[in-house]
């Protein structure tokens, strides 16, 4: 497959309820108060009635990412407080977000021709597992493999610990995690796709109890996979063309949502207080 990179390149496609070209955003590796504040000012715009999009990044520095809602004191240890942290939009548990490669999505309910949360993410998360079953690997949803359906969806401080109905499990375990916002009609979709998770980081970040357990999760390094991101990024953009029957744009951010992102990042992304606080109503 050719490159996402050498395909036109366009700055916004009108929205609409049938369309069927989203943008393809692709952008270098960034500190997590500026990927969050851009993942923001994106989906503003396809509230606001831009076209849907897809977007893969990475992070630099490695950075702690807490969900929404979630509290610092519970599951954390103190060194979660000396690292790069940041709040998602999400919601779900913290992630240390280091060597991986991250995608966001946001379009209208209209966008995907199926109602209902649940019918939702499975259509915009089986890009995932077509990918894995062309490496070759037995991946499954989370609701098609587990026994003890009670112990799905249940909050974990740390986001790879826990386990949810359309969570990717490959051979058992967990890979990567995902997680959705929804305003309305339109939803916010945040996943995480870790190439090596970093266990010594994880159990100096996480106490004992609420740690990813390598028996249950895992990454690409350990089933097999070391090409590089850019081919990675590729077979999961074709995978998510094929998945939902729609074409990719290559697109930048346009200016407006430039300036949007900057206003974001230092109104809440890259404010320590709402970092710690999230305005409220943690849990």
């Amino acid at each position: 497959m050719g490159s996402f990179d050498e395909r036109r390149t366009v700055e916004g496609l009108g929205g609409g309820p049938l369309n069927r070209s989203w943008r393809l955003i692709i952008t270098e590796g960034a500190s997590g108060a500026w990927n969050m504040a851009l993942d923001e000012a994106l989906a503003e715009s396809v509230r606001a009635g831009g076209s849907p999009f897809l977007r893969f990044y990475s992070w630099i520095p490695g950075t702690l990412s807490l969900g929404r809602f979630q509290n610092l004191s519970t599951g954390l240890s103190e060194a979660a407080r000396t690292v790069p942290r940041v709040r998602r939009p999400t919601g779900g548990g913290g992630i240390w977000h280091d060597q991986e490669l991250t995608y966001s999505l946001a379009c209208l309910q209209s966008h995907l021709e199926v109602q209902g949360v649940k019918a939702s993410f499975e259509k915009l998360c089986g890009f995932l597992l077509d990918t894995w079953a062309q490496f070759g690997w037995n991946a499954q949803f989370a609701k098609d493999q587990i026994i003890k359906k009670e112990s799905l969806g249940v909050f974990t401080p740390a986001c790879f610990a826990g386990q949810e109905e359309y969570d990717i499990l490959v051979d058992g375990k967990k890979l990567g995690g995902n997680a959705q916002r929804r305003e309305r009609d339109s939803i916010f979709q945040h996943g995480s796709v870790p190439l090596t998770l970093n266990r010594t980081i994880l159990e100096q970040l996480f106490l004992p109890g609420f740690r990813p357990d390598p028996e249950t999760t895992t990454d690409l390094a350990e089933l097999g996979w070391s090409g590089s991101l850019q081919t990675l990024t590729n077979r999961l953009a074709a995978s998510f063309e094929a998945r939902l029957t729609l074409n990719l744009a290559v697109s930048m951010p346009s200016e407006t949502e430039l300036g949007r992102a900057k206003v974001l990042m230092e109104e809440r992304y890259g404010n320590s207080n709402w970092t710690e606080t999230g305005g409220g109503s943690l849990r």
